[in-house]
């Protein structure tokens, strides 16, 4: 009986003591000044949008790219996520190449888990934004995004200690460098569309996707006080890929006061997935996709540490 009651003591002082180093009521997530969500209208257009500040590094991201040893990508992040808490949003990532067969299908493009590659090292011509999520250090939970038409992926690590250019389409040797890198620093990768960077419409009318549907975009951006964040964006009428962007791009600069460094297309099509938890940890069903989490094939999740 008194082991008992001195394990339970200690569990309920090991979780206070982690929301106390999180300066988190025992209710609560997330500290709700990091997160704002709002719905807007411009030019005749609806906009749900979250923003989450990047102040001091407290909201993290984190990437399930493909299922591991039997383990679905809903069951991995189910298993992460119970161990994490801190949930503040989670939405489908990259396109997969299945859309009839969730068992079977996998990411489409260069797709790198924790690691361990998931695809063939062979990067689409397709999508030219290469996402990359750290795993630690200090850039642990970070997400950087390049344009790979630009040929100049500029990293650190694998030995060398000065920053080192990567051209991942030209040059096989680069790419190969690439992948012990993202092996050693057990980084996250994956491609998508990149639809403006450095503030930049880069996705053609001419080339991209025609197909009219409700859309979802990611963007890193800085507000007019030079506050930093990571933005999703659920845009519900019906447009296309490069119609949708441009004025997404227009919505963020002049409506919302945003200089975009990057905006990246999340999947609505194949697993149209979004959650967002409150505060205090409960969802929010008034941001919603139209498929359930558990057919996820990849999944971005962002949490509070």
């Amino acid at each position: 009986m008194k082991r008992a009651v001195f394990i339970l003591l200690f569990l309920v002082l090991s979780c206070s003591l982690r929301l106390l180093s999180l300066n988190l009521p025992a209710s609560n997530c997330y500290d709700s000044n990091y997160v704002e969500l709002s719905n807007s209208t411009y030019k005749n257009e609806e906009y749900t949008v979250i923003m989450l500040n990047k102040a001091g590094q407290r909201i993290k991201a984190k990437y399930f790219a493909a299922p591991d040893i039997g383990k679905t990508v809903y069951k991995r992040y189910l298993d992460w996520s119970t161990r994490i808490k801190n949930i503040v949003l989670v939405s489908s990532g990259t396109y997969m190449d299945e859309c009839d067969n969730a068992e079977t299908a996998k990411p489409v493009g260069l797709t790198i888990d924790n690691g361990v590659p998931v695809t063939e090292t062979l990067i689409t011509k397709k999508m030219d934004a290469l996402v990359i999520i750290y795993s630690g250090g200090g850039l642990g939970g970070g997400i950087m995004v390049t344009n790979l038409l630009d040929g100049d992926l500029t990293l650190k690590g694998n030995g060398v200690n000065e920053k080192r250019k990567f051209n991942l389409r030209k040059s096989a040797d680069d790419l190969d460098d690439f992948m012990e890198w993202a092996q050693e620093q057990e980084a996250t990768v994956f491609q998508t569309h990149l639809l403006v960077y450095n503030n930049v419409l880069k996705v053609s009318a001419v080339n991209s996707s025609t197909a009219k549907r409700e859309r979802r975009f990611l963007a890193l951006g800085k507000d007019a006080d030079g506050q930093l964040f990571n933005i999703i964006l659920n845009c519900p009428s019906s447009a296309s890929l490069h119609d949708a962007s441009k004025k997404a791009l227009e919505f963020l600069n002049k409506f919302k006061e945003i200089n975009v460094s990057f905006m990246i297309n999340l999947d609505t099509g194949c697993q149209n997935v979004i959650e967002l938890r409150n505060s205090n940890c409960s969802v929010n069903k008034a941001v919603t996709g139209t498929h359930t989490i558990n057919s996820a094939v990849n999944l971005l999740a962002f949490y509070f540490q």
